[in-house]
């Protein structure tokens, strides 16, 4: 509510203001829905989604920055279909997963990278995560599981980065 007074000292009635409700993050499951939410959201929701993911038909979800602040009735096609260049997302099954990050800076093109536990990488990946009609290939510490992927999922939602502790593998995309 704000009260405001003209020079004359003649009080103008307050005047109760809608709370517009603003987004700042999009949720891609799959490649097909879409939901946007805000910093007030709870973010302990991600571990549903994850534990659903079977690898083919439910495969993936994508946790986006939008780059600002968009209000919750305002959203257009364009911002529901433009790809966002900071995200964390995860692809496979629930009990195993692999987890990428994407990262835009210094006026470069998006970074992409897989997340592993600390350790030198022998070798090409080799194991096989199932991603929809594809599959993509890890190394052996770069496999995790749901509750792994809402740990990062929240980090990510909270500081814009993942935990501390990952390393990042340069994936080449």
């Amino acid at each position: 509510m704000v009260a405001t007074s003209d020079d004359d000292g003649f009080r103008i009635p307050a005047v109760e203001r809608a709370a517009v409700a603003l987004v700042t993050h999009r949720m891609t499951y799959s490649d097909r829905l879409r939901v946007f939410f805000g910093p007030d959201e709870a973010v302990a929701r991600y571990l549903r989604p994850l534990r659903g993911l079977d690898g083919r038909r439910r495969y993936a979800l994508n946790l986006a920055r939008l780059p600002m602040p968009l209000a919750a009735t305002g959203i257009t096609l364009a911002d529901s279909t433009a790809f966002g260049g900071n995200f964390v997302q995860c692809a496979g099954a629930a009990e195993a997963l692999t987890i990428e990050l994407c990262r835009t800076g210094g006026g470069g093109p998006p970074r992409h990278y897989v997340l592993g536990l600390p350790g030198a990488r022998v070798g090409s990946p080799g194991v096989a995560i199932p991603c929809g009609p594809a599959e993509r290939y890890v190394h052996p510490d770069e496999v995790f599981t749901a509750a792994h992927a809402a740990q990062v999922f929240t980090e990510y939602f909270r500081s814009g980065d993942v935990p501390a502790g990952f390393q990042l593998r340069g994936s080449g995309r």
